[in-house]
């Protein structure tokens, strides 16, 4: 009976362990997400204005349909 109950406080320090260590995966996994979403809104915003940009100038450049 001792020996069970030493193997299951075993794995349950165990158990805690691992939760403590994914605990701290996903909270820095969660802030890297942020970081990369914010990132990410920026290179969007980026290439819609470039895109307008370009496609004004694409506009101003253009033949008429007589030539």
């Amino acid at each position: 009976m001792e020996e069970r109950l030493t193997k299951l406080e075993m794995k349950l320090a165990f158990a805690e362990e691992t939760i403590t260590t994914l605990d701290s995966v996903v909270t820095e996994q969660a802030k890297e997400i942020a970081l990369l979403n914010g990132r990410l809104e920026k290179l969007e915003k980026r290439l819609t204005d470039f895109i307008e940009e370009v496609g004004e100038d694409m506009a101003d450049s253009q033949r008429p349909p007589h030539y």
